[in-house]
């Protein structure tokens, strides 16, 4: 017995770091993470794709990465996971999705850079908005509380013997 509970230790364990390194790496700005929201970058990246960028590297050329869109005011509109497509002397980069026919509009300064695809994660990015989220923690919570009864059923099975 344990040896189960020992195993059991070791998984919550793993279970914890696997959830907490991340979003550590993240809350410092050592890693982003995003959701795709659009086919822009089909066949290689979808929507619903979970994408993570190393945000010390700076792109090259061939690679994709993650970039603020700025509207004509100048403020964020929204994150943009492109392919670099060419650097300027000026050091500004222009971007295509790689289901796009045509570059992206205006070049990315490289203040706009936030990062380096390194990691995609197929599918998870459709999980984190509002519902996915929610239908999550009910299914965590549906979870444990089938585990607490079942529990609590063979503790009373176990006493009136």
């Amino acid at each position: 017995m344990k040896a189960k509970s020992r195993a059991k230790s070791w998984l919550s364990l793993i279970v914890a770091v696997s959830f907490a390194v991340p979003a550590l790496l993240s809350i410092f700005g050592v890693i982003s993470i995003r959701a795709v929201l659009t086919d822009s970058m089909a066949p290689k990246i979808n929507v619903g794709d979970l994408v993570v960028s190393a945000n010390w590297q700076t792109p090259i050329p061939g690679e994709v990465a993650i970039y603020h869109q700025r509207d004509v005011s100048g403020s964020i509109q929204q994150d943009v996971v492109h392919r670099v497509i060419t650097i300027s002397e000026q050091g500004e980069y222009q971007f295509k999705g790689d289901n796009n026919q045509s570059m992206d509009a205006l070049a990315v300064p490289k203040s706009d850079i936030v990062g380096t695809i390194f990691l995609k994660i197929p599918a998870i990015g459709s999980l984190i908005n509002t519902a996915g989220i929610f239908s999550l923690l009910l299914l965590i919570g549906g979870l444990y509380l089938l585990m607490y009864g079942i529990r609590s059923i063979r503790k009373s099975q176990s006493g009136s013997e």
